[in-house]
């Protein structure tokens, strides 16, 4: 993975806002299509792309060691100790606000993990559920018989 420093994270949130919004509405469309069958859980969790998220969410918490491409101006562009000592300071100012990023990430990691075994537990339910509705029915149809 190429780290590209000229980035903008909010373009990228917004990117997948934007394709996260289209996705549910082509998901509601489909639901409205199935309106007359029974309803399923849907125990499929897109569980991979949320962990990208933090994955992303907790590189950007990390402290800079390197001083951005798109602020080589002036005075960063020539002097290099200028440069260490704004990222430190940079680092001194923002080390709060990092440790509540990666605490949040954290909870967040671990509120994933819990919501992936919910699921597995709601679909294993519903999958017994089904096979005692089936076996109800087979017993109810040998006793009309």
């Amino acid at each position: 993975m190429r780290d590209n420093s000229d980035l903008d994270v909010n373009d990228l949130m917004a990117q997948v806002h934007d394709q996260v919004l289209r996705r549910g509405e082509s998901e509601s469309a489909a639901a409205v299509r199935d309106v007359e069958r029974t309803y399923v859980y849907a125990s499929e969790l897109d569980a991979d792309s949320i962990e990208a998220l933090l994955h992303n969410a907790r590189k950007m918490a990390q402290i800079r060691t390197a001083w951005p491409r798109r602020l080589w101006i002036f005075p960063f562009s020539i002097s290099r100790s200028l440069r260490r000592v704004f990222l430190r300071l940079f680092a001194f100012i923002f080390n709060d606000q990092r440790h509540v990023n990666f605490a949040l990430t954290e909870a967040i990691r671990q509120q994933l993990q819990i919501t992936k075994e919910l699921h597995g537990l709601v679909a294993a339910q519903q999958s017994e559920l089904r096979h005692l509705e089936d076996r109800l029915e087979r017993i109810e149809r040998r006793n009309a018989k």
